[in-house]
Order: structure tokens, then sequence, then C-alpha cells
């Protein structure tokens, strides 16, 4: 009966131990993931090859794309940059309208403000990786205990056995 006992703790924290490790697994891969992310949107500019190497993050990729066109066309009252874009294309636009000159200050300022908003987009970045280091430490904790509960019931189970098995002293 104290056999099976054991035998039931065992297999529920062997079991407990394997879900924790699972767990610290996952989010090792989400932070490696969120840093592949990270440097990949640094420069401001996501390339196709960019997303096609990494694909776990498409999604990522596309509200990163979304966040940083809207932030282009929001006013800068509104927490976007929008008014000094559209302000510092028409000085050029004043000062010289030839299309390549206009081109070229097109992709200036969208190179700068999208480096701007990699930047705003990198501090919602490391909140969650903060939230997921917390996560972390709280498995492993639980983790920790679990490994020393587990260790301790293998050794009470061997005593057990050990007590219940009959010993043989030889031949008298």
């Amino acid at each position: 009966m104290g056999y099976a006992l054991f035998a039931h703790r065992k297999i529920f924290y062997t079991n407990l131990v394997f879900t924790l490790q699972s767990r610290l697994d996952n989010i090792m891969q989400q932070k490696q993931s969120m840093l592949t992310f990270s440097a990949n949107i640094a420069d401001g500019q996501v390339t196709v090859e960019e997303m096609a190497q990494d694909a776990t993050n498409f999604a990522n990729y596309g509200e990163f794309l979304t966040g940083a066109q809207a932030y282009i066309e929001t006013a800068d009252a509104d927490g976007g940059a929008g008014t000094t874009v559209s302000e510092i294309g028409d000085l050029a636009y004043n000062q010289n309208n030839s299309e390549e000159y206009l081109a070229s200050i097109a992709e200036m300022l969208n190179q700068t403000v999208n480096e701007k908003y990699a930047l705003a987009y990198n501090k919602k970045l490391e909140a969650i990786e903060n939230q997921l280091d917390m996560e972390q430490k709280k498995i492993e904790t639980k983790l920790s205990a679990a490994e020393k509960e587990l260790q301790a019931i293998e050794e009470a189970e061997g005593s057990a056995i050990d007590r219940a098995t009959p010993k043989y002293n030889g031949v008298s």
C-alpha cells in the first residue's frame, strides 16, 4: 500500500517537473524569438528576407509595419510624426521640386521616422521581456521545489523498500 502512495506521488512530481521544464523551454524560445525580432527592426526597416528567416514573428512584423505607417500618418500632437514629416516635405518641395530630390528626402525621412518608431517599439518589447523574466523566475522556483520533493520521495521510497525487504543472513 505504501509503495503505491510513493509511486503515485513520484509520477505526479515527475510530470510536474517535466511540465515546468517545458514551460521554461517555451519562455526561452519566446525570448530568443523576441531578440531576433528586435534585432531585425532596430534599423527601422523590415525586409522580406528578414521576415522569411524569422517566420515565427510574422504577426509581430505585421504589427510593427502597421504601427510604423500609422506613426508616420499621425499628427505630432497625437503622438506621431505626421506633422513634422509633412512640414519637411513641404520645405523640400519649395527648395527643389525635382522627383529625384523629393524621393531622396522622402527616403531619408521614412528611415529616420522608422528608426524612431523602432526605438519606441523596443520599449514595448522590453516590457514583454521583463514579464517573461518574472514568469521564468516563478517557474524556476516552482521547478526547484518540485525537484526537491521528487528527490525526497525517491529517497523515502528507497528506504521503505529496504525496510520492507526481508534480509537473509545466510545458512546456519
